[in-house]
């Protein structure tokens, strides 16, 4: 029950507040389905009266009988039809809001989510995780105040009619929700391994497609394809588990409801034929209706128990995105604690103190970062380099004003398989001298006149890069931009020394007006840079000289 709360919370906290549209369609839903039982009832009402006319009184069904059956089941048809649409509409608008809600994270942190989780990893979250979280609002919520209502309403009318029947539907209707929370428990922890293998699975089977020319250079295909089918039956295990548990669910809940009909009806057939005279008198028409109603009251808990599945996916699904979908804007982030916010003018500095980001824990005592600051970033691998760039940059939530206009280089440029231009423009419009003269300042201009179609060049079909060249066409692409904030993330430690001297050598003339934060493990000029960060045992520190290693040096708090 407390998992339900706090998966309950959650969804309101990261998708219902400051719009209650999902709270009004839950509400709506659930007024639909009482009013299509409650007329599905009276509808059996009506059918057990004309029953009851035909039988015992030997004559036709009466006409205002008729009409008043005729129009609750064409209540039921419209409630239904209304059920249908609106739960069809309110999980599209639903999913729309809450894949809008992860673009608008993937766009604020897609380096520092990337490189956390594979490929799969996030296609799984977008195909299978979301779509979980939708299934149950629409499905295991509706179903659990529906699942609640109607039953109570069901069983105020037959204490009416039966005490007897009513007593026995009293004392059996307990045991199908206290089955599903033992079955739900176990079937939580099945759908968190289930999710966990599949995308380890995922994960392993893009690596090694990814991984194809190495494969054939070292003849590892068989090796490979036996850890694959190994992985495999694993998962097919793991999913047998599932649909077992599941089988398992459905098939004592068929079993308990069937018996307590079964039990109603033995005990209404022997009432009408006199040889039972316990509690009050039931004629035909009643007995009738009351094998008619039992049915249905305990249905709806039934289709709660299908529906339980549901909120044990959700409940994994929320591990994985409950902090993608609650993440807000960086307007609305609020400051890390002991952070002095920067103000809103885009000259003004940014200053860091206090707990920084807690994975890894950096934190610092004041570090200020003002235009036109060249930064060397020094640390072992692994120190969180790369977590303080993306904390400068607002792909980590804590800044309250992180920069927002900047331009990034890892040690691996992307390069598309598309043409020379598109790889420069990324959707921009720039004009061929424009081109030309970029790439002329990175020192590629001979290189783009030997191409066959110059610009127009597919990159397929020219000899691949060298490393070099790549990170010399990434930095071209980035001065088309014009950013005046560079985060450097180790640009040339797969480079040969004297290439690395040349790309820093480019990147030093073309930003000499830009703010640049560094972070490198190979020797740079020291007197290029303003001030030198050292990160070492989570604290980020100012240090008044920079070793090569990085990681020595005289040190001083940044405050003192």
């Amino acid at each position: 029950m407390s998992r339900s709360l706090s998966l309950t919370r959650w969804f309101q906290q990261s998708v219902a507040t400051g719009n209650p549209a999902p709270r009004r369609a839950l509400v709506a839903l659930t007024v639909l389905h009482v009013l299509r039982d409650a007329a599905l009832i009276a509808a059996y009402w009506g059918f057990a009266a004309m029953v009851s006319q035909w039988i015992i009184d030997g004559v036709a069904a009466s006409s205002s009988l008729l009409w008043f059956t005729a129009i609750c089941l064409t209540g039921v048809w419209l409630s239904q039809g209304c059920s249908i649409w609106l739960n069809h509409h309110g999980r599209l608008k639903l999913l729309f809001r809450l894949q809008q809600q992860l673009l608008r994270t993937f766009g604020r942190q897609q380096h520092a989510l990337v490189r956390q989780h594979s490929a799969f990893h996030w296609q799984t979250l977008w195909q299978m995780h979301i779509p979980a979280v939708v299934n149950w609002h629409f499905d295991y919520r509706v179903q659990q105040l529906v699942a609640v209502l109607v039953p109570l309403f069901a069983l105020v009318v037959i204490f009416s009619v039966s005490m007897v029947v009513g007593a026995s539907l009293l004392i059996t209707l307990p045991i199908v929700p206290l089955f599903m929370i033992l079955v739900g428990k176990g079937a939580a922890a099945l759908h968190r391994k289930h999710f966990i293998a599949l995308e380890r699975l995922g994960r392993l089977f893009t690596d090694r497609i990814s991984a194809l020319p190495l494969l054939a250079m070292f003849n590892a295909h068989d090796a490979q394809a036996k850890r694959l089918d190994t992985a495999g039956k694993s998962l097919r295990e793991r999913t047998m588990k599932v649909v077992s548990v599941a089988f398992l669910s459905a098939t004592v809940l068929d079993f308990f409801s069937t018996l307590a009909v079964a039990l109603i009806a033995v005990y209404i057939g022997f009432t009408l034929l006199g040889e039972f005279n316990l509690g009050e008198t039931i004629d035909l028409q009643q007995g009738l209706w009351l094998l008619l109603t039992a049915p249905l009251l305990l249905s709806e808990m039934k289709k709660l128990g299908q529906f339980y599945h549901q909120k044990a996916q959700a409940e994994s699904a929320m591990e994985a995105i409950q902090d993608l979908l609650q993440d807000s804007p960086p307007d609305e982030v609020p400051a890390s604690h002991g952070e002095v916010p920067a103000t809103r003018d885009e000259a003004a500095p940014i200053i860091l103190t206090g707990e920084l980001t807690r994975s890894p824990a950096l934190s610092t005592s004041t570090l200020t970062v003002n235009t036109g600051d060249w930064i060397r970033l020094n640390g072992t691998s692994g120190a969180g380099k790369t977590v303080l760039m993306e904390l400068l940059s607002g792909q980590r939530p804590g800044l309250a004003k992180p920069v927002s206009d900047y331009v990034l280089l890892t040690q691996t440029p992307v390069i598309l398989p598309g043409t020379v231009r598109e790889n420069l423009c990324l959707a921009m419009t720039c004009s061929d001298k424009q081109l030309q003269t970029v790439l002329d300042s990175v020192e590629l201009g001979a290189w783009i006149t030997m191409l066959p179609a110059g610009l127009d060049t597919p990159m397929g079909e020219h000899p691949p890069l060298s490393g070099g060249q790549a990170q010399r066409l990434a930095i071209a692409r980035l001065l088309l931009r014009q950013a005046p904030v560079w985060f450097l993330d180790e640009p040339t430690a797969h480079l040969p020394q004297s290439q690395h001297e040349a790309i820093c050598q480019i990147i030093h003339r073309n930003c000499q007006h830009a703010t640049v934060v560094w972070a490198s493990h190979k020797p740079l000029p020291f007197d290029w840079f303003s001030a030198h960060w050292l990160i070492k045992d989570g604290r980020v520190l100012h240090t008044e000289s920079a070793e090569l290693s990085g990681t020595e040096g005289k040190t001083t708090g940044a405050g003192e």
